[in-house]
C-alpha cells in the first residue's frame, strides 16, 4: 500500500486508470474550474501545491477483462487501477493537458509539423501524449488506448474519446449532464490558455511554465486501497467529504455493491 506525495509526472508512470461504473461522472462546473485555474496560475516557480487525496484500487488482470483491446498495455508492464477518490481532479488535469497540447499544435508554424518535432519544456508532444494521454499499439498503431478514461459502458467513455480527445468517429455520441460538464471544462481551458498566451510578454514561455506546474508542482497524496478494504463504502465516505453525492448516485453505488455480494454468495 502506497501513501506518499506524488506529482502528476510520478502518478502517470506505467499506470492505466479507469473510472469504475459505481462512480458518478464529471461533476465540476465553473466555480471549481475557476478555483483550479487560479491555484495553478498563481503558483510560483519554486513552490508546490497540495492538490488533495488520490485513492487508487489496484486491480488483478482478471478484473480487467471488460477493458478489451486496452489490455495490451498490461502486457507491456502497465498496472491497472480504479480511481476511487480524486476523479474530478484527475479528469480536470487530463482535459487541461490535452487542451495545452491542442493549443501548441495549432500555433503558427506548428500546424504541419509532426508531434515529434513540437516541444514543450524540452519534451516533444509525441512523448507527452504517450505519457499522459494515449498510446498506440504497435506495429500498425490501429488501436488507441487512453491512459485515463471511463469503463466502456459509461456514456462519458465515448464522449471523452471522441469529443475531448478528438478521435475520429462516425457514430453517435450520447450526451448527459456529466458530458456537458466535460464540454464546459474543455471550453473553459481552451479560452484561458489562449488568453494566457496572448496576454503574456512571452506567450510560449507562459504556456511552457503552465505545463511544468501542471505536471510537476501539483502534489497528490496517493493512497492504494488494499483488497481487505470495502471500496464501495470508501467511495461513499470519501465523496461525502467533498461535493455531496445525489440520492440517485448513492442508490446506484449501493445497488452495484449488493450485486457483488450476490455474486459472492452464488
Amino acid at each position: 500500500m502506497a501513501n506518499e506525495l506524488q506529482s502528476l509526472s510520478d502518478i502517470f508512470q506505467n499506470r492505466l486508470f479507469r473510472i469504475p461504473d459505481y462512480q458518478r461522472g464529471y461533476a465540476w462546473q465553473q466555480p471549481q474550474l475557476v478555483d483550479f485555474w487560479d491555484d495553478l496560475t498563481n503558483l510560483q516557480q519554486d513552490r508546490f501545491h497540495y492538490t488533495g487525496l488520490l485513492s487508487l484500487k489496484p486491480l488483478k488482470k482478471e478484473e480487467t477483462v471488460s477493458w478489451g483491446e486496452d489490455r495490451w498495455l498490461l502486457q507491456n508492464g502497465y498496472k491497472p487501477f480504479y480511481i476511487v477518490d480524486g476523479q474530478q481532479r484527475i479528469t480536470t488535469f487530463v482535459i487541461l493537458l490535452n487542451e495545452i497540447l491542442h493549443f501548441v499544435k495549432g500555433l503558427k508554424g506548428n500546424e504541419e509539423k509532426p508531434d515529434k518535432d513540437i516541444f514543450l519544456k524540452y519534451e516533444s508532444l509525441e512523448n507527452i501524449t504517450a505519457k499522459y494521454i494515449s498510446r498506440k499499439r504497435p506495429p500498425k498503431c490501429m488501436v488507441i488506448t487512453y491512459l485515463f478514461g471511463y469503463e466502456a459502458d459509461n456514456p462519458s467513455a465515448a464522449y471523452m474519446r471522441y469529443k475531448i480527445f478528438d478521435e475520429p468517429h462516425a457514430g453517435t455520441v450520447y450526451e448527459s449532464y456529466y458530458t456537458k460538464n466535460l464540454k464546459q471544462a474543455r471550453e473553459f481551458f481552451a479560452d484561458n490558455i489562449k488568453a494566457l498566451y496572448e496576454e503574456s510578454d512571452d506567450g510560449m514561455k507562459a504556456v511552457d511554465f503552465l505545463y511544468r506546474k501542471l505536471t510537476q508542482q501539483l502534489m497528490f497524496n496517493v493512497h492504494e486501497i488494499g483488497d481487505d478494504y470495502d471500496v464501495f463504502v470508501a467511495f461513499e465516505t470519501m465523496n461525502n467529504r467533498g461535493k455531496k453525492l445525489t440520492n440517485l448516485e448513492l442508490l446506484k453505488n449501493r445497488l452495484i455493491y449488493l450485486t457483488t455480494l450476490y455474486d459472492r454468495a452464488a
